[in-house]
């Protein structure tokens, strides 16, 4: 809902006056308070488990110090055929500079880079990412990327991991330090990611942020780091923690913290939440009552404008479709819009198009929680067709786990929609 502006209002409660300003919309609608009211005017108090949290933490005080070193080294192995590619340095502000040199020295006495004088066969350009409270030094691999050959390690999505925990009723989110750099390079790949700089060349020890194989080497590490242990597993730098009880959970994470510091894993003490029973993980919200989306997510797509090109059109679908599985008959709804990126059609705004991302809007605003799949109960699907898609929901005990749509091509258009459903794969 779009604000058209804000008012402040005298409001009394218990006796007590309070000026609260509201948010004004053009829908009619009821006056809401917010949390943050809510607690200015004693209404709500917030509970918090600090003391109880960290107990759990305490012991484990040397693993949020330093940087970690998983143990191994991993050998980047590229593509002999492909000539190596040498960048010259590139050029900074001046204002910068002094901040680029003092990273670089902080990353070198971390062990994270270190001068190289001799010449190496791939040289990279730096690349500088300047954010309002640190700079970040990385390395460019664009050409050193078309040569290596990838692990091509599988990562778990979402979907996958909620499958495995189907009476999850408490989560805790581990995260790993400067994760990549947590793994060490051997020496023929460290000289592959040599940089130029300012002040001269300098080669990663550590695995470098940008290499086109470093998620899926950091996500093997992880795995096999937790093998075993039940009740955990990772994407990428985020190690999950659950339990069905608080007992259970606790059990499971301090086998988690005890295995990171066996392997020397670092981390970051700032990002962990432990203990939650509503916890953010991956863009969705995993919580005692099942899997909703991330509220940024819904946010950063009802807030988009309508598109005004094809390309924007389908930047808002792309955004859509990563929230696909909580929107029933996505291809339904969203079939004006696709109809516009087809080739040979003009670019032509109407009514229909405004209803149809509207309607999408709407429906992620209200999207509903999803039931953790429970692989022991019985499953019902849900199917249904009309001219322009075909739609399902699995559902488990009459609750759904998950929608899901596609879209019909041209010859399927003409099938009878019993056929329709009959053919999808």
């Amino acid at each position: 809902m779009e604000p058209l502006g804000k008012k402040a209002i005298a409001c009394e409660y218990k006796g007590q006056r309070y000026r609260i300003e509201f948010e004004i919309i053009k829908n009619d609608a009821p006056a809401i308070l917010g949390h943050a009211a809510c607690q200015k005017m004693g209404m709500v108090k917030r509970l918090y488990q600090v003391e109880k949290n960290e107990d759990i933490l305490k012991d484990f005080e040397d693993l949020f110090i330093g940087l970690g070193c998983l143990s191994g080294e991993h050998r980047i192995k590229i593509n002999t055929e492909i000539r190596p590619v040498v960048h010259a340095p590139r050029r900074i502000p001046v204002a910068l500079r002094d901040r680029v040199i003092k990273e670089l020295q902080r990353m070198e006495e971390m062990g994270v880079i270190a001068k190289q004088a001799e010449p190496t066969e791939w040289v990279n350009s730096m690349v500088t990412v300047v954010t309002a409270n640190k700079i970040r030094i990385c390395m460019d691999p664009k050409d050193l990327n078309k040569a290596i050959r990838r692990e091509h390690y599988p990562v778990l999505t979402v979907e996958e991991v909620v499958s495995r925990m189907p009476n999850a009723k408490y989560f805790s989110v581990l995260d790993a330090n400067q994760g990549f750099w947590q793994i060490k390079l051997d020496q023929d790949s460290s000289k592959l990611c040599t940089i130029n700089t300012p002040i001269g060349r300098y080669r990663f020890l550590r695995l470098p942020f940008g290499i086109s194989s470093a998620s899926e080497v950091f996500q093997r590490s992880i795995a096999q780091m937790i093998e075993g242990l039940e009740g955990v597993v990772n994407i990428i730098d985020d190690l999950l923690v659950w339990g069905d009880t608080i007992e259970e959970h606790d059990q499971r994470l301090l086998k988690l913290l005890k295995r990171a510091r066996e392997n020397n894993l670092k981390l970051n003490r700032n990002k962990c939440k432990i203990r939650m029973r509503e916890i953010k993980y991956i863009g969705h919200i995993l919580s005692a009552n099942g899997l909703k989306p991330d509220e940024e997510k819904i946010k950063a797509v009802t807030q988009l404008p309508a598109p005004e090109s094809k390309q924007e059109l389908h930047r808002f679908l792309g955004m859509v479709k990563y929230l696909a599985k909580f929107i029933p008959n996505l291809s339904e709804i969203s079939a004006p819009l696709r109809k516009l990126l087809e080739k040979d059609t003009a670019w032509h705004w109407e009514d229909a198009h405004d209803k149809s991302v509207e309607k999408l809007k709407q429906m992620i605003t209200q999207s509903p929680t999803l039931k953790f799949y429970d692989v022991s109960k019985p499953v019902t699907l849900s199917v249904d067709a009309s001219s322009e898609g075909i739609g399902a929901v699995v559902l488990q005990e009459g609750k759904p786990v998950a929608y899901g749509s596609r879209a019909l091509s041209d010859c399927q258009r003409r099938y009878a929609q019993i056929e329709a459903i009959y053919y999808w794969r």
